[in-house]
């Protein structure tokens, strides 16, 4: 009796040893990832056959059979699990090698089939049962277990019987060892099953962690590469006002503070040590707040620099209380010289308005003045008309001074229409060669074919024109020469007035688009401004270019609408063009 019970023992032991590594290899084998990424699936397989074959051929080969007849094999429960756990494939590869290993066992050791078989006589019904065995709870799947624990063992005390090879009379001793042998493996197949179930949870769990890792590590790299994406300064403070984290625009704005610092050197310093901010009262009031769960904003000067701050408290939701600041801090700098610029540009709008009304009123008397001058001119000596005339002039003059400074102060809408440039400058060809030939001077025209057609206003288009090629002529001595070509340049057409004039002054060439600003001895300053007010107009630009001692150039760029273009060529280039 005492024999059979540690038999017993000895047969639950093997039949747990394959719970036992099972859980242990798919242990070490998930922390060093080399069993792959799914549960039941791939190398997990390989595991379970491998721990479950070798616990089946012990149980059998360290059978224990009694005096009475009836033997003491647990193989049935890793058969069991490693079916129930398995895949198809993997359950009929176990079942087919269990049993070729059982019957060279038995064949060995000559002990009876009849005997070591019985387990495999139930492999179709387990095969029904996988579905249910793994949908059901932990204790569905050790009762199941323990139900063909005790249909193995009455299968082997019912098959002698049948056939013969034992008396229907059972001793007392045997029929204990029966029952010592079912309990002995339903405690076994429980302890199996819930060492299998625990190896199941373990994996799923670390494979969850393991999910939910990868997926909190993207999220913090997409978090941090929209902070640093971001153009606002942000930096994040913990609740002892400790630097956690900046992005690089903060970063930046700490190097003007210590030019050679990196990013990990600042991780844990003192707010205090923070680019001047931390001198500011009104600073550290607000991280002090915001400490304590108010959310706030405030403008902070630090010269030459004026940001725009907001300070938001890290909240953990769970423990109900701020753990850290985030400031964010936005240079306004730019904006806030803008608006200073805008308000500025209306004072002077203002006054541009109100002059320009007065210089509007002043014209009727100059009107009167000239008209009475005139008639005073005829009825005067011969010897009088040289004082006229100079008086005459000045009044032109003056008159002149305030139309340009009319067109240069009224913020007036330009009607457009769709004309071509080199229309405007043959219009004005005839205008510009008489000015020439009272100086002596000639003209070259040099115009690309097929230039496209602009939007433009053509009277303020020949105002410039006129202004830009006077200049020319003014700078110019005799024989001079002025050159006025076009041609495309990407989305631009270009204007170019150059001379062969003494050319400008660098130091000149910075005020020379400025009102009032003028080299000549009887300018107004007026023309050049007026004639970048018309290019702006037209959504252009215009630059010049000037070499002491060769000349002048003025480009005109403006942008080109629609491409159409002329129906006739144009000549392609007029080297000069006589009187």
């Amino acid at each position: 009796m005492l024999i059979a019970l540690k038999e017993s023992v000895l047969q639950v032991l093997l039949a747990v040893i394959s719970a036992g590594f099972f859980s242990i290899l798919t242990d070490y084998g998930d922390k060093k990832k080399v069993w792959g990424g799914n549960l039941l699936p791939g190398p997990n397989q390989g595991i379970l056959y491998l721990c479950c074959l070798p616990a089946i051929l012990l149980c059998t080969l360290f059978q224990y059979q009694s005096p009475y007849g009836l033997p003491s094999n647990l193989g049935i429960i890793p058969l069991g699990v490693g079916i129930m756990y398995g895949r198809r494939r993997t359950a009929f590869v176990l079942a087919a090698s269990a049993l070729m290993g059982v019957l060279i066992i038995a064949q060995s050791t000559e002990m009876s089939p009849m005997y070591v078989g019985t387990g495999f006589i139930l492999f179709p019904f387990m095969l029904l049962h996988v579905k249910f065995f793994q949908r059901g709870t932990l204790l569905d799947k050790k009762l199941l277990i323990s139900a063909y624990v005790v249909a193995d063992m009455l299968f082997k005390a019912i098959f002698p019987l049948l056939w013969g090879k034992q008396d229907i009379a059972v001793y007392i001793p045997d029929l204990l060892t029966m029952f010592w042998n079912i309990g002995a493996g339903v405690l076994a197949s429980f302890t199996v099953v819930s060492l299998m179930h625990n190896a199941f949870e373990k994996l799923a769990l670390r494979r969850d962690v393991t999910e939910f890792t990868s997926k909190y590590l993207i999220e913090v790299d997409k978090l941090r590469q929209v902070m640093e994406l971001m153009p606002l300064s942000l930096v994040t403070l913990d609740s002892e006002e400790r630097i956690i984290h900046m992005n690089k625009t903060m970063l930046e704005l700490y190097r003007d503070y210590d030019p050679y610092i990196t990013l990990p050197e600042v991780v844990g310093r003192p707010f205090t040590s923070l680019y001047g901010f931390s001198a500011l009262p009104a600073v550290n009031e607000r991280v002090a707040k915001a400490l304590e769960g108010e959310a706030g904003a405030d403008f902070i000067n630090v010269t030459p620099k004026v940001f725009f701050s907001s300070f938001l408290p890290i909240r953990d939701k769970h423990a109900n209380q701020t753990t850290g600041v985030i400031i964010a801090l936005q240079d306004i700098t730019e904006l806030e010289t803008l608006r200073s610029e805008l308000g500025n540009f209306e004072r002077l709008s203002l006054v541009g308005q109100m002059a320009a009304g007065i210089t509007h009123e002043i014209r009727n008397p100059m009107a009167v003045v000239r008209g009475f001058l005139q008639l005073m001119r005829e009825k005067s000596p011969e010897s009088l008309n040289h004082y006229y005339r100079i008086v005459m002039e000045e009044l032109d003059r003056a008159n002149g001074i305030i139309n340009d400074f009319l067109s240069l102060a009224q913020n007036r809408i330009v009607e457009k229409e769709q004309c071509h440039l080199h229309d405007i400058i043959r219009e004005l060809t005839p205008l510009l060669w008489a000015d020439a030939n009272l100086r002596g001077q000639t003209i070259e025209l040099k115009l690309e074919d097929h230039v496209t057609m602009l939007h433009l206003n053509p009277k303020e288009i020949k105002q410039l024109l006129l202004n830009l090629s006077r200049n020319a002529m003014e700078a110019m001595g005799e024989k001079g020469v002025l050159t006025i070509s076009t041609h495309e340049e990407g989305d631009f057409v270009e204007l170019e007035v150059k001379d062969t004039g003494p050319g400008i002054p660098q130091k000149q060439l910075e005020k020379l688009f400025q009102p009032f600003y003028t080299t000549k001895t009887k300018g107004t300053g007026l023309g050049l401004a007026l004639c970048q007010s018309i290019v702006e107009r037209h959504h252009g630009t215009i630059a010049v270019d000037s070499v002491e001692g060769m000349g002048t150039q003025f480009n005109v760029r403006l942008r080109r609408t629609v491409p159409t273009y002329r129906d006739h060529a144009e000549p392609p280039v007029i080297n000069s063009i006589q009187k």
